[in-house]
């Protein structure tokens, strides 16, 4: 049989799938309610705590899940160490290697040593974090298998920018004194009147970081996931295998998008929150 023969055949079978895919009926339509998918139900209702509710939702199992990951990676690091390492300790040595010369060495001229454990575990939690967003769970609507990442939410976002906003400040005043890191904030020479005004752009600015640190990450997961579901719920909706092929096959490209979103996401948050620290120990404005 000829090569030509032989792709002639493969095409025709193709398109015969292709016409079988689409003519053959795909059921009812159901619908899938994207939205619910990022509404946080208690599971474990526990009573209110004044305005503040205690109950247990699925992002905070998703961040128990995140911490006890974290810490058995930290054991199997440190007590399963080889001269010849294995594919998995070369993971963690590159992953380690990333925030040590990627994050912490390419921006932080002091206090390198001294942060970084902080800015590495914040680092491993969100990659952490974001992966397990990518891993689905029987937390979605009817308790259905969906994905959810931790990060998605602006509360975890927030309490990680909080994080760093603090220590940033607290570093510092404990480099320079309160009233030294608060002159460190003005221009040395400028006139009065400019160094009020930059005075006040600086705590300006501080703030805009909590929020930029807080939004970026929360909205990029949220964006993602986002796409996912609605990937899944078009293919309920058309009810056609041919759809489904495709919006599925889409969306299998799109997951694979978002392992690599999840990885520049949390280096981003360690870099930034690396120069915010940088910024406040380092000499010179």
């Amino acid at each position: 049989m000829s090569k030509r023969l032989k792709r002639s055949i493969t095409a025709v079978v193709a398109l015969g799938v292709i016409i079988g895919l689409f003519l053959i009926p795909g059921g009812k339509k159901a619908n899938f309610p994207v939205a619910e998918e990022f509404v946080l139900k208690p599971i474990i209702k526990i009573p209110k705590l004044g305005p503040v509710d205690l109950s247990i939702t699925k992002g905070v199992i998703y961040l128990w899940i995140t911490v006890a990951l974290v810490v058995v990676l930290a054991v199997v690091a440190t007590r399963l160490l080889k001269r010849q390492p294995g594919r998995f300790q070369t993971l963690l040595e590159g992953l380690y290697q990333i925030a040590s010369d990627g994050i912490v060495g390419s921006v932080m001229r002091s206090g390198g040593a001294e942060y970084f454990p902080y800015i590495a575990s914040l680092f491993f939690f969100i990659l952490i974090t974001n992966f397990m967003g990518l891993v689905p769970l029987p937390f979605g609507a009817h308790g259905q298998l969906a994905f959810y990442a931790a990060t998605s939410n602006i509360n975890v976002t927030i309490a990680l920018a909080v994080c760093t906003f603090v220590i940033t400040h607290v570093a510092g005043v404990k480099k320079r004194g309160g009233i030294g890191y608060l002159k460190h904030w003005v221009i040395p020479g400028a006139p009065p009147v400019m160094k009020q005004f930059v005075y006040v752009l600086d705590i300006i600015s501080e703030f805009n970081r909590l929020i930029s640190l807080s939004v970026r990450l929360f909205a990029n997961m949220l964006g993602g996931h986002a796409i996912l579901a609605v990937f899944f719920a078009m293919a309920l909706i058309f009810q056609n295998y041919l759809a489904a092929a495709v919006l599925q096959g889409g969306s299998l490209v799109f997951f694979l998008f978002e392992i690599f979103v999840s990885v520049i996401q949390a280096f981003i948050f360690g870099i930034l929150s690396a120069v915010y620290i940088n910024s406040a120990v380092a000499e010179g404005h």
